[in-house]
């Protein structure tokens, strides 16, 4: 009888490692994907920004409640965010926006965290030449299996 149980013992006892590499490696697929998709949400937004797109800049913002951009200590909600990028890019005449490097912490399969190093220049249309670096750290938010800004903090480096 001791064999047995010792048999039946090792046999659950592989049977649970197995299990819990199965589930090691699906969390890590997932985590792989969300890291690409909000990678990805990322070069969308820098893409926008570039292109001088405030409506598509501000439809990457998630449309919920407490959705907001704080740009340099300035809080901005989501129902003024398309009215302060029109300003704001509108008084350019071009832009070029690259995040030179980017770093994605999930959280859960829904929640993660982009920080991301950025650079952009810009002319605005008196011809004055901009040239700043930024850190922002965005936390995105996955909602019908859309990635979308939730909050978004932009602190310039100087």
């Amino acid at each position: 009888m001791n064999k047995y149980l010792r048999v039946v013992a090792l046999v659950l006892l592989f049977c649970f490692t197995s299990a819990c590499q199965d589930q090691a490696a699906m969390a890590d697929t997932d985590r792989a994907e969300i890291v690409k998709a909000v990678n990805a949400a990322a070069d969308n937004l820098a893409s926008a920004i570039s292109r001088l797109d405030a409506e598509e800049v501000t439809n990457l913002f998630s449309k919920s409640d407490g959705t907001k951009y704080i740009s340099d200590g300035a809080f901005i909600p989501r129902d003024v965010l398309g009215e302060t990028f029109r300003d704001f890019y509108g008084a350019l005449q071009e832009m070029n926006f690259i995040f030179e490097k980017k770093e994605v912490r999930v959280l859960n399969l829904d929640v993660a965290v982009l920080t991301g190093w950025a650079h952009y220049t810009a002319v605005t249309k008196e011809g004055q030449n901009i040239d700043e670096r930024a850190i922002f750290t965005s936390v995105y938010k996955r909602a019908n299996g859309t990635w979308s800004i939730f909050q978004s903090h932009k602190s310039l480096i100087k």
